[in-house]
């Protein structure tokens, strides 16, 4: 017998059928559903390997740019074959029914995008855009190059280092990205905000959410499991991202 589809609270259904623009906030548990690992955690990439996180941060990459892709191909590697699963759908879906929405990602892989998501802050960034730190020009890998990456590629330009065009580990984010955040999620709350597979560690996470908490707003979390933020939400949703977030895709008219 197949399993049967998560059933809505019924006062959460009668709040959705009147949501007219949206807010949804992802994190790693979106793509773990179609097989990306996360970083941290129970089976997460660097669970058991500090020095991979090393490898990942703005000061390595100044002193060992190599390293630094080697372990950026390692992720890539992990991602291979990943494709969007019904989470990522079920946002893009949204984005087509309501007036006004916006998506604020921490990850890299570029699903949401391939799932037909448009209005996205990738506020991390890609893994498969570069910029180079010579003359700043911005390019792009395939994915194939990039799981096959060895050492760090040259700007075609200049010949200088190309760097990943994603935030990495002690780096600050981009200043026109948190500019977008803060305007799409701060100055005027989304009339929902819907935070998905984040474990809501970082205040960007957790601001949109308390913003949107002041202004009245409905705010609904899906996790697998309690985060800071699932005593703060209206409806916290305990359960996988493809299982419920299509549910509440449904009942958005």
């Amino acid at each position: 017998m197949a399993d049967a589809k998560p059933t809505l609270p019924a006062l959460l259904v009668e709040a959705l059928h009147g949501v007219r623009s949206v807010g949804v906030i992802t994190g790693a548990g979106v793509s773990a559903e179609s097989g990306v690992p996360t970083y941290r955690g129970k089976g997460g990439l660097y669970e058991e390997d500090e020095g991979k996180i090393d490898a990942l941060t703005g000061t390595t990459l100044l002193s060992d740019p190599d390293r630094t892709w080697r372990a950026v191909g390692d992720l890539a590697r992990h991602a291979t074959g990943a494709r969007p699963n019904a989470a990522h759908l079920a946002i893009a879906e949204i984005e087509k029914k309501v007036e006004r929405f916006v998506l604020l990602t921490q990850n890299v892989d570029g699903l949401h995008e391939a799932a037909g998501s448009r209005n996205v802050i990738d506020i991390h960034g890609s893994i498969t855009r570069t910029r180079c730190m010579g003359c700043g020009a911005d390019g792009e890998l395939g994915r194939e190059e990039l799981e096959a990456i060895h050492a760090a590629p040259r700007c075609r330009h200049c010949g200088a280092t190309l760097r990943p065009a994603a935030v990495l580990f002690g780096e600050f984010l981009p200043e026109e990205k948190v500019e977008r955040m803060r305007c799409e999620f701060l100055d005027n709350p989304p009339a929902l905000v819907l935070v998905v597979g984040t474990s809501a560690l970082f205040p960007y996470i957790v601001e949109p959410v308390l913003a949107a908490r002041r202004a009245q707003r409905l705010t609904v979390e899906v996790n697998p499991a309690p985060t800071v933020l699932s005593s703060v939400v209206a409806w916290f949703l305990q359960g996988g991202a493809a299982a419920i977030v299509p549910e509440i895709a449904r009942e958005i008219r």
